[in-house]
Formats: structure tokens, C-alpha cells, sequence
């Protein structure tokens, strides 16, 4: 009987080394080197919106879209990568009138991961009211393009706009607020009048029209934040209507210049 046990653990032994010279030869006839994957070609941005100032200059603006290339080892190759960009006809913005595009051959050099694309934007083409919109596409590479392989450029045409000071607000919570410019009409106000704490908040100025752009208060894993408002021209008066999701919708919120 002792004989026989000893057979068996024996065999059993034999089977599982067995097993595990199979499974280890196949685990090496299957070894992935994530290392080499391909090399995705893409827009840096799915879209893109920016404010173009319409000053009576006739100003022709460069405006850079990054284009990049990711995968393989995430290191940059040691050769260039060649990109061929188009317009695509779902733009609504017409070349030649809004806009126009010069080149559509880059190149992404040996040793970087991306290359800027250049449009000239006609500053007095644009209309404020009615903003216009550019979709580049990639048409080849000499890498693998993305199946994400378009941007969308809204050409938003502005007034000139000088919000940056100091305010007050006069309902709420009183607080006193700083405005400071962060690019072509748009701004960061330190708070609101409704927190304790001073979150900042985003506007954009379009000829005395504002928008709080979808945001973030970061605290709590980020709250949204949306709105719209409004400047009187005569008095420098801001009004917004501001909502902060979970807490409040358009809440008025107005500030008196200091």
C-alpha cells in the first residue's frame, strides 16, 4: 500500500513539472513586447475654440493646432514622421475667405512628438454673432492615423474687451472680486457670491456678451459649472448668471466696478 502511494504522488509530480515546461513554452511562443506597438498619428484636440480680436486693423492671425503621435514605447522616434492634413467638407468656414491654409505637409522631427499646424484667420471676415468653424482632417502619414483624425476650429470673433479690475459685488455675499485677463477675452474673477471659500470662475467676452464655459470647483472631485451673463457698456456693470450643478442654477450674481 505504501508502495502504491508513492506511485501516485510520483505521477502526480511528473504530470504538473509537465504542465508547467508546456505552459512556459507556450507563454514564450506568445511573449508581447509592448514596446513596439504603432505609432498612432492625431490631432492634439478633438476641438478647439478661440476668440480672434476684431480692432478695424484688418488683422490676419496665425493660429497653431498641434498635431502629435503616441504609442509604442511612448518615447520619441528616432526618425521623422511625415503628416498630410486636408480640410474636410463639413467645415462651415470657407477658405480663402475666413480663413486660409497655407501648407498641408508637416513634419514631426526626429526626436519630438509633435508638430504644429498653421491656418491664417481673417479677423475681418469673422462675425461675432455667427462664429464660423474649420474641420482639419489627416489624410496620410507615414505612420498609422488615428481614427480620431479630425478637429473642429470655432473661429470666434470678439470685440475689444477690457474687464480686468477690481469689483465689488453688490448682492450675494459682497465680496470684493479681482478680475484678471488669462488670453483675447478671457478672464479668471477670483470668486463667486455664494461660497464661503473663493473658487475662481471663467468668462469669455464676446462684444459684451459672456459665457462662464463648462468648468470645474475642484473640491468634492469637481463640480460642474456653466453660465452666461452680460456688460453694460455705459457702466462697466457685469451680471452673470451663474450654475454650479447639485447646489444652484442662474444664480444672479452682479459686480460694480471699483
Amino acid at each position: 500500500m505504501k508502495k502504491s502511494i508513492n506511485t501516485l504522488i510520483y505521477s502526480a509530480a511528473s504530470l504538473l513539472m509537465l504542465s508547467l515546461v508546456a505552459c512556459d513554452a507556450l507563454l514564450d511562443q506568445e511573449e508581447t513586447d509592448f514596446g513596439k506597438g504603432p505609432i498612432v498619428v492625431q490631432f492634439q484636440q478633438k476641438s478647439i475654440t478661440n476668440n480672434f480680436l476684431q480692432d478695424g486693423s484688418g488683422a490676419v492671425y496665425d493660429f497653431e493646432i498641434p498635431i502629435e503621435y503616441q504609442g509604442a514605447d511612448g518615447n520619441p522616434l528616432g526618425e521623422d514622421v511625415t503628416v498630410t492634413i486636408g480640410i474636410n467638407s463639413e467645415s462651415t468656414a470657407n477658405e480663402d475667405v475666413e480663413f486660409s491654409l497655407s501648407q498641408t505637409e508637416f513634419v514631426i522631427p526626429a526626436g519630438q512628438k509633435s508638430a504644429n499646424v498653421v491656418i491664417q484667420v481673417n479677423s475681418e471676415s469673422l462675425d461675432a454673432l455667427n462664429p464660423k468653424t474649420v474641420i482639419l482632417e489627416i489624410l496620410n502619414s507615414s505612420q498609422t492615423v488615428s481614427d480620431k483624425n479630425t478637429t473642429a476650429i470655432t473661429l470666434q470673433a470678439i470685440c475689444p474687451s477690457n474687464l480686468e479690475g477690481n469689483y465689488m459685488y453688490i448682492n450675494g455675499n459682497e465680496s470684493a472680486v479681482t478680475i484678471t485677463s488669462t488670453g483675447t477675452g478671457t478672464y479668471e474673477v477670483s470668486r463667486d457670491n455664494a461660497f464661503s471659500n473663493p473658487y475662481p470662475l471663467y468668462i469669455s467676452d464676446v462684444c459684451n456678451t459672456l459665457t462662464i464655459p463648462g468648468s470645474y470647483i475642484m473640491d468634492n472631485f469637481g463640480i460642474a459649472t456653466s453660465g452666461a451673463g452680460s456688460v453694460d457698456p455705459d457702466t462697466g456693470t457685469i451680471t452673470l448668471y451663474y450654475t454650479v450643478d447639485g447646489y444652484f442654477a442662474d444664480r444672479e450674481m452682479i459686480l460694480i466696478k471699483q
